[in-house]
Order: structure tokens, then sequence, then C-alpha cells
């Protein structure tokens, strides 16, 4: 037989039971009383309406489920915010510990909207209403640690509208997953995924360090659209549409305690990179590929170093209008910018200190590009289009001299190939070079037509340029080569803004084969204001057409079709004794104008200073000598070997010192070396070269069927030569009738 229970262990079990029952009534009763407030309540809570198809609250294991969410935007009609659940689960009991431990976040499927205008997101008025109206006092660090695990974004879109500048971005498909987070002293390891509307995808990795909140950030962005940073873009410059996918694999370390702390490397890819004009909407510039190989980044340090920025396959259009030039508008945008000036309180007691900028690449080159330039503002358009672009700078800096080299076609056929030494921090000395090979001048005849009011309808040329700067002045030659150049009659009431008689020159210069050869030296001071390198070489040709059209013409030389200084005086080297192949081309030239009227005598004169070949001839008879006792024979071989030694060697001045021992000798190399020979033997050696420069010149001309009565040597002349020159002069006489 049972013993009935004491009175008060029944009353303990019944207030027991009550409790259980009012716990389990609670448990059961707060799903649907929380979902009902919240719902009724949402406005004066969160300041937004807010519908929820379920809410489960289990006290049991301390989770929450929501499924159906949807809040809306300011305005009680449009959404702002959906998902299909939300899950959370708590470790209750940790709170006993001061720890709010969350062992699982979930959130499927979201769909939110962030829209922005100005400084004003769409979400602003949540945190207005939230705001205390007064600061809080300070209480110090808390004592409590959050500790978030297994956080999960499965799915969903996020769209982004900036209204101030109308651009828009959408993510689809998000995957985020972020093991744990600690807002202690622990570690955070997050991943991000998620896919872009328009194509592409974002993986990021961050490895966070709350204890000295030092970051390892990985982010890897694939055919990312450059299209949507369009809005952007045009605060800055004036384009139209702007396109390309960006991909990269990047790695940044940094500390949120110092922004500017940051190391980054890796790589980042532009492909199809384009921007159009924003009038026309035609494509101005594009980049099939730019390619940069990020070694290190850091900013704290001021080190820039790229291993390579490489770009292909580029197309630049650059146009000049009567409005400017396509860079120029480019950059206009003085009614977009607010220039309106705002005072800013400076802290001068704390000066600022920075590294000197380490800026590298250690490759930078250009590969299969093109560039068009087009000129509007002429009668008729200039179209030149400039195809096969190729360059590339090893290890380019911006305080270390640099090498560059660039070729291309210019034209339909043009071969240019440029090179420059310099440093960009230095730029008022440098050197470049520029040769132009089998450019046709018909592409240029909008020029002549504007500049002479003469066109150009045929005719190729060569220009070769050498230019060096010193302390910002520069001396250039400018060799030009054209053939078959033919000119226009010029256009009736066409302005025109020199008066040139190019028709006139252009057939005075030209040979009977077509060819013209010129050169255009320009010197000048690149701060002068008004310099200008092509307005001086185009001024400089135009004096020179001036001066041959001009000026009063031989008669022969014009019968003869040829250059004015055909008859110009040959100068050569007093060493060696040949004239060599440029002036024995000269005398063919001349023979060809003797071929074509027999009435013309040549008569052909050679000038020296005899003191001066005197003292060479001595020198080089030493340097025989000299050659002579180091084992050289005698023929080809020993004038050769003479010819090679220099003045300046020092066994050679030694050799000749030792000669002299015993006398005293004054003077230069040339005055000891002439104690060394017999003045008359000297006299009679230059003697014999005269006689055989004249027999060679004679040869030149009788071997090409001109009568040697036609030619006439003229005894020795007393013309002035420069120094180191020996000289031979031309005049043409015609016979008496």
């Amino acid at each position: 037989m049972k013993r009935p229970l004491k009175k008060p262990v029944k009353v303990v079990l019944i207030i027991a039971g009550v409790l259980v029952g009012l716990f389990l009534l609670v448990a059961a009763l707060v799903s649907p009383i929380a979902h009902h407030y919240l719902e009724k309540h949402s406005k004066e809570l969160c300041n937004r309406v807010v519908t929820m198809d379920k809410l489960c609250v289990n006290l049991f294991n301390g989770s929450v489920t929501i499924q159906g969410f949807k809040a809306l935007e300011e305005n009680d009609q449009d959404e702002f915010l959906t998902f299909d659940k939300l899950y959370v689960n708590m470790s209750v009991w940790r709170l006993l510990d001061k720890t709010v431990k969350l062992t699982e976040i979930t959130l499927v499927n979201p769909d939110v909207s962030v829209l922005q205008n100005g400084n004003r997101f769409n979400f602003s008025d949540i945190i207005d209403f939230y705001k205390p109206k007064e600061p809080k006092e300070d209480k110090g660090p808390s004592e409590w640690d959050v500790d978030l695990r297994n956080i999960t974004l499965d799915g969903g879109n996020v769209l982004y509208r900036d209204l101030a500048v109308g651009s828009r971005f959408k993510l689809n498909e998000l995957a985020l997953a972020i093991p744990r987070i600690y807002f202690s002293s622990k570690n955070t390891d997050i991943g991000l995924d998620l896919k872009f509307d328009d194509g592409g995808d974002l993986n990021v990795k961050l490895l966070y360090a709350i204890e000295n909140n030092s970051y390892n950030l990985d982010v890897k962005l694939n055919q990312f659209s450059v299209a949507a940073a369009a809005p952007y873009v045009k605060q800055f410059l004036n384009v139209g549409d702007v396109g390309g996918r960006l991909s990269t694999d990047l790695n940044i370390v940094g500390d949120l305690d110092h922004i500017l702390d940051i190391v980054a490397k890796g790589d980042v890819v532009f492909q199809n990179l384009f921007v159009t004009d924003p009038k026309s909407g035609e494509v101005f510039s594009e980049i099939g590929k730019l390619d940069i190989g990020i070694e290190t980044i850091d900013i704290k340090k001021n080190i820039y170093h790229f291993s390579r920025i490489l770009t292909s396959d580029a197309n630049f259009i650059f146009e000049i209008t009567e409005e400017g030039n396509a860079i120029s508008r480019m950059l206009a945008l003085d009614d977009k910018i607010d220039t309106t000036e705002t005072e800013t309180e400076v802290d001068t007691a704390a000066p600022i200190t920075t590294e000197p900028i380490d800026f590298l690449i250690k490759d930078l080159a250009i590969k299969n590009s093109r560039f068009s330039y087009c000129d509007y503002t002429l009668r008729d358009t200039v179209r030149i289009p400039v195809s096969q672009v190729s360059s590339g700078i090893q290890n380019f800096r911006l305080d270390g001299p640099i090498t560059a080299d660039l070729s291309a076609v210019v034209g339909e056929s043009g071969q240019l190939t440029a090179h420059w030494e310099g440093n960009f921090s230095n730029l008022e000395n440098q050197k470049f070079g520029v040769l132009l090979k089998n450019f046709k001048l018909k592409t240029v005849s909008p020029y002549s037509v504007h500049y002479l009011a003469h066109p150009i309808s045929d005719g190729v040329m060569s220009f070769a340029d050498k230019s060096t700067i010193v302390n910002n002045y520069i001396t250039s030659e400018n060799k030009i080569d054209i053939y078959n150049c033919v000119v226009e009659k010029k256009i009736k009431g066409a302005e025109k803004e020199f008066n040139i008689p190019l028709r006139a020159a252009v057939y005075i210069l030209s040979d009977r084969n077509g060819k013209i050869a010129f050169d255009l030296p320009v010197k000048g001071d690149l701060k002068s204001p008004e310099f200008s390198y092509g307005k001086i070489i185009f001024k400089t040709f135009c004096n020179l057409m001036v001066k041959i059209a001009a000026a009063p013409i031989d008669l022969i030389v014009k019968s003869l079709n040829k250059e004015p200084d055909i008859f110009a005086d040959i100068q050569y080297e007093i060493h060696p004794q040949g004239l060599g192949s440029e002036a024995d081309d000269q005398l063919n030239k001349i023979a060809d104008a003797l071929k074509e009227k027999d009435e013309l005598i040549l008569e052909v004169q050679q000038s020296l200073n005899r003191e001066e070949n005197q003292k060479e001839y001595a020198i080089f008879s030493a340097k025989m000598d000299y050659c002579r006792q180091n084992g050289t024979a005698d023929g080809p071989a020993l004038f050769n070997a003479a010819a090679a030694v220099k003045n300046s060697d020092n066994k050679f001045q030694k050799y000749v010192e030792k000669r002299l021992e015993g006398t005293s000798v004054s003077g230069d190399l040339g005055d000891k070396c002439l104690k060394l020979y017999d003045l008359e033997t000297i006299n009679s050696h230059i003697n014999k070269n005269i006689e055989r420069r004249n027999e060679h010149i004679l040869s030149v001309f009788t071997t090409q069927g001109i009568a040697a009565d036609r030619i006439q040597m003229q005894p020795l002349g007393d013309k002035a030569t420069p120094k180191g020159k020996t000289i031979v002069s031309f005049n043409v006489q015609v016979k008496d009738e």
C-alpha cells in the first residue's frame, strides 16, 4: 500500500508542474505572439513595414527561424529587403558566462535593393531611427564576448543604384561562408562568393585578427563588366560609354589602425576595354588586353613595383577639330566640377614625412596596336593610320636612365622606327632619333594644300632625325630623301599661309631620276614660347624652297635640271688620301650632267693648306715607320695599320720622343714629326698625291665616255680650306662658238 505524499512535497510538485506548464504554454505561444506583435508594431520598432510568413522561436534550443520575410521601403510600397529563410541558433547557457554565442546563422535567398543619392541611402532613415538623441556615456570596453559561428549566405541578389550618377550594380547567386567571427582576441576567417548580373563572379577570402586589427585579403574577380563603373568615370572624364571586362587575383595585407599601411601584390587584367565619344558614340579608344603584374605595392613605404604592364591589340583615335583634340575634349569637365574653394584647417604642428617614391616597371610593352590621326581643321581631312605599333622598355623608372624603342607602319607603307634615351626626372637632357622610310607623300597632301595651295599626287619620302637636348636646348639633324615627288598646279582661289613656288623648287631640286635629298638642321630653346619643333622644321623647309626657287639660278644648272650644289667643293681628309665613295658619287652626277650638254667644259682645281699637309704627311710617315718596327710588312696592310694609329696613342708618342732624343724640339706632334724627315721629301709625297687625285678624277670622267679635253685640270689653287681638309673645286664653262 502506497503512502500518501506529504503536503509540502505535493505543493512543490504542483508549483513545478504549473511552472512547466506555463513554460510550455509560453513556448507554444511565443512564436505566434511574437509574429503578430512584430508585424503589427514593425513601424514603431524599425520605421519599416515588415511581414513574415512564419516565425518560429524555440526556447528549448535557443533557435529562431523566420520564413517569407519582407520589409518595405520608407514609402511603405516598394520592397527593400526580402529573404526566404533566416535561421539563428544561440547557446543560451553561455549567456551566464557573459558570452553571446551563436552557433549557426543561415540566410537563404536574400533580395535587397540599396539606393544611394548623394550621402543618403534608402536605409539612412533606419540608422537615424536608432540613433540616440543624446550621446551615450562612455562606460569603457564591454566585458561581454561575442562568438558567431557558421555564418552562411545561400543564394540571393543585391541591387545597388547610385541615383546621383546613374550607376547600377546587381550581384546574383550570392554565397558567403564565415566559419567564425570573434569580437575578442581571436582571428576571423571570412569567405565570400557571388556572381554579377551582367556576367562575372567574385571570390573573397579574409583573415582578420582583432587583437591587432590586421587583415589578409585575397580577392579574385573574374570577367567583371567595366561598364558598371561608367557613371563614376564620367564624373572625371568627358566620355560616352565605357566597356570591357576586368579580372584580378590580388593579395592585400593591411592594418585597420593605419589605413595607409597596405601591401598588395597580384595580377590585374583588362580585356576588350573601350571608351566612346560622348557626341558621336564612336569608339575612340580600345585595348584588346591590358595585363598588369603587381610585384609589390607598399603605400606606407611609397614602393610601386610592377613586374609587367603589357598592352596588346590597342586602337586609339586622335582627332583634331576646331573645338580641340580628343584628349582636351575628354578632359573638358569644367561644367561638371564644383570649383568652389573651401577653407581647410591644416595642422602644422606635425609635419608629414613621406618616403621617396620607388617606382619600377620591369617590362613595359605595347604590341600589335594601332593609332589613327585625323585632322578636321584643314580644307581636306588628314587621315594617317599608324599600325603594327610595338614598343618596349625594360626597367622603367621615374628617376633612372631609360631606353625606349618604337616601331610602326605609318600610312600605307611607311616604316617607322624610333629610339629615345633619357630620364623622366630630368627631361632637360635627352636624346632621340626617328627614321621613317617609304612614306607616301600623298598622305600629307592636305597639309601641302593648306599651307601652300599645292596638292601632292605622288612620291615617297624617307626622313631621318637625330636630336640631342642639353639644358633644354635642342640640336637636331634632319635628313630628307624624296623620290618622284609630283606637285600639282596651285589651286586657284585657295587660301594659303606661305607663298612658296613649290613646283619650281621641287623641279630644280630633283635630279633626272626624280630624287631629292637635303638636310634640315634645327636648333632652338625649348623654353621659348614660340618654339615648336614641327613649325621650325616646316619653316626651315619653306626657307630652303624659297632660296632655291627665288634666287638667281645659273643657266647651266637650270637647263640640266640639277640641284644647285652639284658642283660644290668636295672636301676630304688629308689622310686617307682617297676622295671616298661620296665624292665619287658626286663626280658621277657631274659626269651625267656633262653627257647631257656637250658644250660644257669642267675646270677642276685642288686647294690645300701646305703647312698643315706637311705636318699630317710627316705624322703619317712616322706612323708607317712605327708599324714597320712592330713587324707590319710594306703594302696595303702597312697603310691600313698606320691609318689606325691615333695621334693620342701613348706608345706612338713615346716612339717619336725616342727618335728625337738628343734634339730640342718644341711644338705639337706635327712639328716633332717634321724633324724626323726631309721637308723636300714630304713635299714630294704631297705633290705625287695631288697628281694621283687628278688622275683619278680624270679617269672617272673618261671611263664614262667624256672626252679628256672637256676636263681641264687647273694648277694648285689657294682657296681657303677647312682645318684638316683638302678640297677639290669645280667650275663650269661653255665652249666658245
